[in-house]
């Protein structure tokens, strides 16, 4: 299950349906995930859950299924 956070971000940042989002979805299959909506994916997301992501943690933050496990780990869940 998909945290709501991250739906609603990704929602926004790539202005697409929340229903259109999967854990498959990623840079590969979303025509809006460009190099700048990745950086302000990256920025809404370290807001909304107050956290930061390292530098080897961004470039592979490239589909919901990575985003999610990066932020798993610094969530400690």
């Amino acid at each position: 299950m998909l945290d709501e956070r991250l739906l609603d971000t990704l929602s926004r940042v790539f202005n697409i349906d929340p229903a259109r989002i999967t854990l498959e979805t990623s840079q590969d299959n979303t025509a809006t995930w460009d190099s700048i909506a990745h950086l302000k994916l990256i920025f809404e997301i370290e807001d909304a859950f107050g956290v930061r992501l390292s530098s080897e943690e961004i470039p592979r933050a490239t589909s919901v299924a990575s985003l999610q496990q990066i932020l798993k780990q610094h969530m400690g869940a």
